[in-house]
């Protein structure tokens, strides 16, 4: 029986997680004043250890390596996998990494326990408003024969998901209760990102949420069907994964944060509504096949800055359904502008 987890599991998940930040915050601690003044380009660290998925989430991140505008803006960047978001934030204020990707809650989360880090660029932007029939960078799906086909049909429905109170929680929550259901009635079970399509197949979830590219190849084939994409309604273009950095970095270092995010932003510019540049990419640099990735759905990547506007939305959503407790100030989650 592959391992998944209920929700009783929680207790154990959320102490570890307690403990993790917990320690981060204590590395964070003890790192040292920032500048006082701006420092001189010379001495700002141009080698950059950047914590990123192996994944198609962070395939902007290797087209900018991949294209050069790491080197265009004189960076020497480093591609290293994360093992969780979580894992990111204490490798972060040690120095280990000086950039790390993750999502966009788990940020929040982490800022709201004090830990000293910030928004520097937007990494993945959610590709649509949560409409019915539309593909995204993930999604719910059920048996091909199953008689889940709505958002409401979730209901009282056991589904799988990668962990409980994160981003694709929350939006399921969202949109199955803008569509008239009560989200609170569903059964959502974490399981293993690797095994969202076989747990469905088996019997042991009546629907998962797979990332890409197993979500297209998988409806492809005719094992799965499409019940909804996991965007929050009427959330298009706010960032579902962020770039972060610490405090003490940022401050030292402005002008290579600067650079870091305009390289990013380049990159997402080339690579959006461009499936041959992404394919490319994803094959070279991520190892994906020809066939995994021909039904692909290639997410939007920012090329701009967000806006506090896009974070409350965010913010907002976080607050209804139980993950924050308190709704964060905006301007405070992102890296002082230039």
């Amino acid at each position: 029986m592959p391992a998944i987890t209920n929700s009783s599991s929680l207790i154990s998940r959320s102490s570890a997680a307690a403990a993790t930040l917990a320690l981060a915050l204590m590395l964070g601690a003890c790192g040292g004043e920032t500048a006082g003044s701006q420092p001189a380009a010379a001495d700002q660290v141009k080698d950059l250890k950047v914590g990123a998925t192996p994944t198609l989430s962070g395939l902007g991140l290797r087209v900018a390596l991949s294209e050069g505008d790491f080197t265009a803006s004189d960076l020497n960047v480093t591609a290293v996998a994360n093992k969780s978001a979580n894992d990111a934030v204490p490798q972060l204020l040690s120095g280990e990494l000086q950039v790390a990707q993750m999502d966009t809650i788990t940020f929040m989360q982490a800022r709201s326990q004090g830990l000293p880090v910030r928004i520097i660029a937007v990494n993945g932007e959610q590709s649509t408003n949560g409409e019915d029939g539309e593909m995204s960078a993930a999604g719910v799906v059920a048996k091909a024969d199953s008689p889940i086909s709505s958002p409401a049909d979730l209901v009282g429905k056991k589904v799988g998901v990668p962990a409980i109170k994160t981003q694709t929680w929350m939006n399921i929550r969202a949109f199955v209760d803008a569509a008239g259901g009560d989200s609170s009635k569903i059964e959502f079970v974490e399981v293993p990102s690797a095994q969202t399509i076989d747990l469905v197949m088996q019997g042991t979830v009546e629907a998962s949420t797979p990332a890409e590219p197993l979500m297209s190849s998988s409806i492809a084939a005719g094992k799965v069907k499409l019940v909804h994409n996991t965007d929050a309604p009427g959330n298009q273009g706010v960032p579902s994964s962020v770039y972060v950095a610490t405090e003490e970095f940022i401050a030292k270092n402005p002008d290579t944060v600067k650079d870091f995010a305009d390289s990013v932003y380049a990159a997402a510019k080339k690579v959006n509504g461009n499936r041959e540049l992404a394919a490319k990419v994803a094959q070279a640099e991520l190892k994906y096949t020809p066939e995994q990735l021909n039904n692909a759905f290639y997410q939007t990547f920012g090329d701009s800055a967000t806006t506090p506007a896009q974070l409350d939305k965010i913010s907002d959503l976080a607050v209804k359904y139980g993950i924050l407790t308190d709704k964060p100030k905006a301007e405070d989650l992102l890296a002082d502008s230039k």
